[in-house]
């Protein structure tokens, strides 16, 4: 099985938003929807995220989630009739398995839902990497809001680049 492990490295540079931080004691919903014209794909990577959006009326076209909010079982978010995705992909890591089902939900009918057994965080970087230029990648920044990221050249080069040196193993 093909997996990249995050190295301690790696994990600092992601500590920081890779986005438009919209902190949480702003007005959110404004400034997510005043967004919303220029994004091509919409994705969220999260459950609470992904609740977050549901709950004002956007509803994205790739849905990454894991069932879990700071590492508790929670009920999957509602609506979910979407076409879903099962994967493995353990706390730290990015499977080859949830590399090719995001391949697979770029191309399939929206809404999508990626469902993953395990942590679906670094799979922020995947959907940042894989997903078209003017895309909007949303997940959350823990204890601070909700971090937007609108994909063009310079992000995805930086994403690749950290991507890169995570530790490939099973090729």
């Amino acid at each position: 099985m093909h997996v990249w492990l995050l190295t301690e490295e790696t994990s600092k540079k992601l500590k920081a938003p890779l986005g438009i931080l919209i902190q949480n004691n702003e007005d959110k919903a404004s400034r997510v929807l005043s967004n919303l014209p220029e994004c091509g794909l919409i994705v969220s990577v999260g459950d609470a995220t992904l609740d977050y959006l549901l709950s004002i009326n956007v509803v994205p076209d790739i849905q990454i989630v894991d069932s879990m909010e700071k590492r508790m079982v929670r009920e999957q978010p509602k609506p979910a009739h979407v076409t879903a995705f099962h994967v493995s992909n353990a706390r730290g890591t990015i499977s080859g398995e949830s590399v090719d089902a995001y391949k697979k939900a770029l191309s399939s009918t929206k809404p999508v839902r990626v469902i993953v057994d395990g942590e679906e965080d670094l799979l922020t970087l995947v959907a940042i990497i894989m997903s078209p230029a003017n895309s909007c990648i949303f997940y959350g920044q823990p204890q601070e809001g909700l971090v937007l990221v609108k994909v063009d050249d310079n992000i995805r080069a930086y994403c690749q680049k950290i991507f890169e040196s995570m530790i490939e193993y099973g090729r």
